[in-house]
């Protein structure tokens, strides 16, 4: 199979795990060794200033209206921030890109710069991960629980959290309904 990151995974109705139910999970690393990303529509957790607080990066953060999500079900205590390349850090180590336009860290170093109130305009945060064995992710897109499309920064980080799964089967001009394995109406 080929490499599927930098790409978007758009779980398939029913969804096979609770915890990927109607999930875009925006894939930063796929290959022989396993497969990495983030769930970039997953429910919200706390606000950005909750979490700055709760990590213990600021007790005075920026009044910023943003929302932390579940980035995913792995590592769960881990930080994660996502944001247009255009709105990268100078001078930072550890942004790494994740396909064209789009930049992620988990660097604290970074998150301080957040709490300092440098807040990137297209900024997601993320609490966890979702992570794949060697030959799993493949296996599941086998079975028919993602489908895989290419990454678009648009979708990312112009579309609401709500409307990312259906959005992203309207990119590849479909529907989930296309999906599902249910005979409706059959005797």
């Amino acid at each position: 199979m080929s490499v599927l990151a930098p790409g978007l995974l758009v779980a398939s109705p029913p969804p096979g795990d609770p915890n990927f139910d109607r999930s875009v999970v925006l894939l930063a690393a796929h290959g022989p060794e396993g497969a990495f990303g983030w769930i970039i529509n997953g429910r919200e957790l706390m606000t950005l200033p909750e979490l700055l607080v709760r990590s213990q990066v600021s007790e005075t953060p920026p009044e910023v209206s943003r929302s932390v999500r579940l980035g995913g079900p792995v590592s769960p205590e881990q930080v994660w921030l996502v944001y247009r390349s255009e709105e990268r850090f100078t001078d930072h180590e550890g942004q790494f890109d994740v396909g064209s336009g789009i930049t992620a860290t988990a660097s604290r170093k970074v998150l301080e710069t957040i709490a300092a109130g440098t807040v990137p305009r297209s900024l997601i945060a993320l609490v966890g991960y979702a992570g794949w064995a060697p030959g799993q992710l493949e296996n599941e897109i086998r079975s028919g629980s993602w489908l895989p499309i290419d990454v678009v920064p648009d979708l990312v980080f112009d579309t609401a959290s709500d409307r990312a799964w259906t959005a992203a089967y309207g990119r590849v001009g479909t529907t989930p309904i296309a999906f599902t394995t249910r005979t409706v109406g059959s005797a």
